[in-house]
């Protein structure tokens, strides 16, 4: 992959996806994002607008059909987690020898599913802080900085190192690590300790810092903790000031599973939340307070869904 100029493509650039080509794109990178209408066609015709943060318009090669990201050094998969089987299925028969798939998406493996289609070597996860979502087809709202990690899935792998000096070079904040499941899973704790509790009030972030709700958030991340170190992943020791942390900061934002409920659309929260349950009966390790709040979000989800 290494050479002057990388050509790379979103394949499925919604919010994050676009917030990331953008900034890439902006910073002299050849940028192809891959979406759907009526957001593709919007950039198309006006260019993508960024919001928030930092504001400005740019203009980005788009397209709808995944076929037009043919002759791609990298794809970064920024689907939702229960699309990312699809995904491959469509970039698979365009995929190169030496093609790297990464996958920058929502919650737990996806890494692996992307596994199933492409030889591991080839692969790189990454995980984010940064937020946004989409304010109207062609524009995104910039809200929140953070940081990105970015690993490889193999130690056959040596071009994530490459990937962070490219994301680094246009302003995104990006550091390499060994143990990228370590950061993937540590988010997902603080995902599920913040995203169905926050939906399940209908409110921003900042509604979980009320003690009684933090007492829960403190019990989901200890549990979530205790289920990830019996499976030999490595959490942080101070993950739930970790996660509190994450509350202040975004104590504004309305979380990603909270938009979608909102919107009427199916969540992420089985890999999520429901990840960390199934990894627990996998185990062996009762999940109670994971359990609990997946059901009552699942139950909102589908009566949700079922009115729109």
């Amino acid at each position: 992959m290494i050479s002057d100029r990388v050509k790379i493509a979103f394949i499925g650039a919604g919010a994050i996806g676009s917030l990331f080509g953008g900034l890439l794109s902006k910073g002299g990178e050849d940028v192809l994002l891959i979406g759907r209408q009526p957001h593709i066609d919007a950039i198309s015709k006006n260019g993508l607008f960024i919001s928030g943060v930092e504001e400005f318009n740019v203009k980005i090669d788009s397209s709808s059909n995944p076929f037009d990201a043919i002759g791609s050094d990298l794809m970064i998969i920024t689907t939702k987690a229960y699309d990312t089987r699809d995904a491959l299925k469509d970039i698979v028969p365009i995929l190169e020898r030496d093609t790297i798939v990464m996958s920058l998406q929502n919650g737990a493996g996806n890494i692996e599913e992307i596994s199933k289609f492409v030889e591991k070597q080839n692969i790189l996860g990454s995980v984010t802080s940064m937020g946004a979502f989409i304010e109207s087809p062609g524009k995104i709202q910039y809200r929140g900085k953070g940081k990105t990690f970015i690993g490889p899935y193999s130690e056959k792998n040596n071009c994530a190192k490459e990937v962070v000096k490219i994301f680094k070079k246009a302003g995104i904040t990006a550091e390499y690590t060994n143990d990228i499941e370590s950061e993937i899973w540590s988010k997902v704790i603080i995902n599920s300790a913040i995203n169905p509790l926050a939906s399940i009030f209908d409110g921003e972030n900042g509604i979980l810092l009320d003690k009684n709700l933090l007492e829960i958030v403190r019990e989901v991340t200890i549990e979530g903790k205790m289920i990830l170190d019996n499976d030999g992943i490595t959490i942080p020791d101070d993950i739930f000031e970790k996660t509190l942390e994450v509350i202040k900061n975004t104590s504004k934002n309305i979380n990603s599973t909270l938009l979608d409920l909102r919107k009427g659309n199916k969540t992420e929260i089985d890999y999520i939340t429901g990840k960390i349950v199934e990894t627990g009966e996998r185990l062996g390790i009762p999940a109670p307070f994971n359990k609990a709040l997946l059901n009552i979000l699942k139950f909102k989800e589908n009566k949700l869904i079922q009115k729109s």
